[in-house]
C-alpha cells in the first residue's frame, strides 16, 4: 500500500484507538549454556534498544504488549520461555492485531533433517531439533495466529566461515555448521505465499553474514532498526510501516558497511606503498533481505514527537596564520553547516601563541568531556558508544631549523612547533581526528605527516598540502569546492574526500599528503542528515556554489542547470522505483545543489545500494540526453572543469602523474575540442588495448 493515505487507514485507525492490539516478543542470545556456541557481542544490547525504540515508536498505541527475553532478563530466552510467549501471542491474538517477532543469535541448520534452527540459550548443538526452535514450528505457530499482520525479524548470520572478533580487523576462524540461510528463506516463503500480511526481514541474504560494529554499539542490521523506529524511516505523515523501515535499513547497511571498505582500501594503499603487505581484509557484502508476497499493509508505530534526533559531537578548530583568504568564511560555513561541526575560528592577526594553544588544548579537553560519558548518549535508543569527531585546521607557513624541529609560523609572530602539535593531539588518541595543514610553499609536509600520525583507535585523517606561492589560496579552494559539491543528505567519509581531494590537487598542481588510519569506526568529513540552515546567512555575501543549498519553494527547476517537465517527470519516477515516496523532495534538492548534469546524475545515485548505482546512472543520463538532444552540444558535452578533473585522475590510475600534462596538452591544442574527441585522444595514450577500450567507456558513462 503506498504510503500516501496511510495516516487514515483501518490498520492505524484501529491500532491508535485501541481496538487493535500490537504484540512485541523480543529474543536475544550473547553466550549460550553450550560452550561449543560461541558467544556474540550485542544480541542482549540489541533487544534492550529494539524495545526502547519500539516504545517510542508505539506510544500513541494504547493496546500493546512488549516481551523481551535476552541474557539480562528475569525470564532468560530459553526455549521453554520463549515457546511460552509465542504460544501466548497466538492463542490472545485477535484478526486486527499485529505481531512482529525479533530474534537476534545463532541460527544453524541441523546436519540429518537439514531443517534451520533458531539457537535458543539452552541449545545444544549436538541435538538442535530437541533444544531448538526449528523454522517450521516457528511459522506453524505464526499461521495458527489469528493476527492478520505479521512481521518476523531475524538476525541470525552471526556464525560463518569466519567472525569478526573485537571490533578490529583481527578473525578467528569459526567452527559451525552449514549456514541455514537457503532453508530459512524457502520456508518463509511458503508462509508468505499463504498469506499477504506475513513479511519477514532478514539481516542479510543468503552465503552472506551479519556484522557488528563496535562504534555502533549493536549488529548493524539492528541499528538501522532501531533508528528507523526512532523516526527516520517514518514517511511524510509520520507513519513507520514494514515498507518503509525495509528500505531505509537496507539502504543504511549498504551505505555503512560500503564507507567502512572504503576507509580499508585507502589503508591498504598506505600500508602497501609503505612495503607492508599485512593488509586488512574487507567486510563481505552485507544486504537485508525482505520476503513477502501480495499486497498488506504493517504499520509499526509512528515518530514519536518525544524522539530526539542523536547528535554525535563534532567540534572543529580553524586557526587561519595566514592573511586575506577570502574562502576561510565559505568554508567554516560549510563545516558548521553541512558537517554538523561547532566550529572555532582563531584568527592569528588577533590571537598571540598563548591563546592558540588554549584553543587546541579545550579542543582536547572537549573531547575528552564527551568520551567520558561514552555509555549514555541517548537514554531512548540504548547504549550506544559516543566517539567525538575533533577537525583541526591550520593555515600558515613552514619552519624548518638545524635541530630538527619544525615550526608552523602563523602570524603576529605566533610560531607552533610541531613537537608541541604531536603532544597534545595523542592526548585526544579516543577522538575520531581530522587534521588539515593548509601551508603554501611547504616541501616537507611528509615530515609533519610522520610526526603527526599515530594509531588512534577510532581513526586519525591528517591532510596537508602545499599550494603554489603564486596561488596561496588554492588548496583553500580545493577544500571548500571538494565539500560543498558533496550531498550533504547522504554525508562523505573521508576517504573518498580524499580521493576528490588528489584528483582536485592533480589538476591544480597542488602537492597533497595523506594519511589516514582507522578500522574500527568511519570518520565522516560530513556524516550525512545534518539539517543545514543556509537561509539564515545573508544570500549577497553567499558564493554561487552555497546559494543553491539555500531553501527555495518547491518548484522543480535550478539555477545552476536547465531540465524541462519531461525530463523531470521520468526522473522523479526512476527514482520513486528504488527510493519510495522521498524521490520528489531528493531530486528537488539535487537541482538545488548541482551545476552539472554529471554532477546530478552522482548526487542521486548516492541514496541507491552500491551495486544499483551504475545502472541508476546509466538510465539517468539516457533520459537527460534523449530528453534534451538540443543540450547535447551545450551542457551535456562541453569539456568543463570538472570533466577536465575526471580525465586526468582516470588517465593518472593507468599511466600516472604524467596524465596531467597530457590532457591539458590535449586542451591546448584544440581549446574546442568535444568530450568524445578528448577521450578517443586520451585512450591513444594508453599502450593496453583493453585498458585504452575500458578508460573510454568509463568516461563516456559519465
Amino acid at each position: 500500500m503506498p504510503p500516501v493515505g496511510v495516516g487514515s487507514s483501518f490498520s492505524t485507525s484501529t491500532l491508535r484507538t485501541g481496538e487493535a492490539k500490537l504484540w512485541i516478543l523480543l529474543v536475544g542470545i550473547n553466550d549460550y549454556q553450550d560452550d561449543s556456541l560461541p558467544s556474540l557481542r550485542y544480541p542482549a544490547i540489541d533487544c534492550q534498544g529494539l524495545g526502547e525504540a519500539f516504545e517510542l515508536a508505539t506510544e500513541g498505541f494504547p493496546n500493546k504488549e512488549v516481551i523481551i527475553h535476552h541474557d539480562n532478563t528475569a525470564q532468560p530466552p530459553t526455549l521453554e520461555v520463549v515457546r511460552a510467549s509465542l504460544q501466548r501471542i497466538v492463542s490472545l491474538s485477535r484478526t486486527t492485531d499485529s505481531i512482529l517477532l525479533y530474534f537476534s543469535g545463532h541460527g544453524m541448520l541441523e546436519p540429518i533433517q537439514q531443517e534451520a534452527v533458531l539457537c535458543m540459550k539452552d541449545t545444544r548443538k549436538d541435538d538442535l531439533l530437541a533444544t531448538g526452535l526449528g523454522m517450521h514450528e516457528l511459522v506453524q505457530r505464526l499461521s495458527k495466529s489469528s493476527a492478520n499482520q505479521q512481521l518476523l525479524c531475524l538476525d541470525t548470520c552471526h556464525s560463518g566461515g569466519m567472525r569478526l572478533v573485537g571490533g578490529g580487523r583481527a578473525r578467528n576462524a569459526v567452527s559451525t555448521p552449514v549456514n541455514p540461510a537457503p532453508q530459512m528463506v524457502d520456508i518463509l516463503r511458503q508462509r508468505a505465499s499463504q498469506s499477504k500480511g506475513f513479511c519477514a526481514l532478514l539481516s542479510c541474504d543468503q552465503g552472506q553474514q551479519s556484522w557488528e560494529f563496535p562504534e555502533l554499539g549493536h549488529g548493524v542490521f539492528t541499528y538501522f532498526l532501531m533508528q528507523g523506529l526512532m523516526g527516520e524511516a517514518a514517511d511524510e505523515h509520520g507513519v513507520i510501516e514494514a515498507d518503509g523501515l525495509y528500505k531505509y535499513v537496507y539502504r543504511q547497511t549498504l551505505q555503512y558497511i560500503n564507507k567502512m571498505n572504503q576507509q580499508l582500501r585507502l589503508i591498504n594503499q598506505q600500508k602497501l606503498k609503505r612495503g607492508d603487505s599485512k593488509l586488512h581484509s574487507e567486510y563481505p557484502l552485507q544486504t537485508p533481505k525482505r520476503i513477502v508476497e501480495g499486497v498488506g499493509e504493517l504499520v509499526l508505530g509512528f515518530k514519536a514527537k518525544s524522539a530526539e534526533k542523536v547528535i554525535l559531537p563534532r567540534r572543529a578548530l580553524v586557526i587561519d596564520g595566514l592573511a586575506h583568504n577570502k574562502n576561510r568564511t565559505d568554508l567554516n560555513r560549510v563545516f558548521s553547516r553541512c558537517g554538523g561541526f561547532e566550529v572555532e575560528y582563531v584568527s592569528c592577526v588577533d590571537k598571540g601563541l598563548s591563546e592558540i594553544r588554549a584553543s587546541i588544548q579545550e579542543l582536547i579537553r572537549w573531547c575528552g568531556e564527551q568520551t567520558a560519558s561514552y555509555t549514555q548518549i541517548n537514554s531512548q535508543i540504548g547504549s550506544q558508544k559516543i566517539i567525538p569527531t575533533a577537525l583541526l585546521y591550520i593555515r600558515g607557513y613552514i619552519e624548518e631549523i638545524e635541530d630538527g624541529e619544525a615550526w608552523l609560523v602563523l602570524g603576529n609572530g605566533a610560531r607552533l612547533s610541531r613537537s608541541t602539535l604531536r603532544q597534545e593531539l595523542r592526548r585526544a588518541s579516543f577522538s575520531k581526528q581530522i587534521i588539515v595543514l593548509d601551508c603554501p610553499e611547504a616541501d616537507t609536509l611528509e615530515n609533519w605527516i610522520e610526526d603527526l600520525r599515530f594509531g588512534v583507535e577510532n581513526g586519525q585523517c591528517i591532510i596537508a598540502a602545499a599550494a603554489k606561492v603564486e596561488e596561496p589560496e588554492a588548496f583553500t579552494s580545493a577544500l571548500f569546492e571538494t565539500l560543498s559539491q558533496a550531498n550533504p543528505q547522504v554525508g562523505l567519509p573521508v576517504a573518498s574526500w580524499i580521493s576528490e581531494l588528489e584528483n582536485f590537487c592533480v589538476a591544480q598542481g597542488i602537492k597533497l599528503h595523506t594519511w589516514l588510519s582507522g578500522t574500527q569506526a568511519v570518520i565522516d568529513i560530513l556524516p550525512g542528515n545534518i539539517s543545514y540552515v543556509f537561509q539564515e546567512e545573508s544570500v549577497v555575501n553567499t558564493p554561487p556554489q552555497l546559494s543553491q543549498l539555500i531553501e527555495q519553494p518547491d518548484v522543480p527547476q535550478t539555477t545552476g542547470i536547465e531540465i524541462d517537465s519531461t525530463q523531470y517527470s521520468q526522473l522523479e519516477q526512476l527514482l520513486k522505483q528504488e527510493v519510495g515516496p522521498i524521490a520528489s523532495t531528493i531530486l528537488q534538492q539535487a537541482l538545488r545543489q548541482v551545476s552539472s548534469l554529471s554532477l546530478l546524475v552522482n548526487n542521486l545515485a548516492a541514496y541507491l545500494a552500491p551495486e544499483k548505482q551504475q545502472h541508476f546512472q546509466s538510465r539517468t543520463m539516457a533520459i537527460l540526453e534523449a530528453s534534451a538532444p538540443q543540450k547535447k552540444s551545450g551542457i551535456a558535452q562541453s569539456v568543463d572543469e570538472e570533466f577536465t578533473r575526471k580525465c586526468t585522475s582516470e588517465l593518472a590510475h593507468i599511466i600516472g602523474p604524467i596524465a596531467n600534462f597530457i590532457v591539458q596538452q590535449a586542451l591546448k591544442s584544440n581549446p574546442q575540442i568535444s568530450r568524445t574527441e578528448l577521450i578517443k585522444n586520451l585512450a591513444l595514450k594508453i599502450s593496453e588495448p583493453k585498458q585504452a577500450y575500458e578508460f573510454e567507456q568509463r568516461l563516456l558513462e559519465k
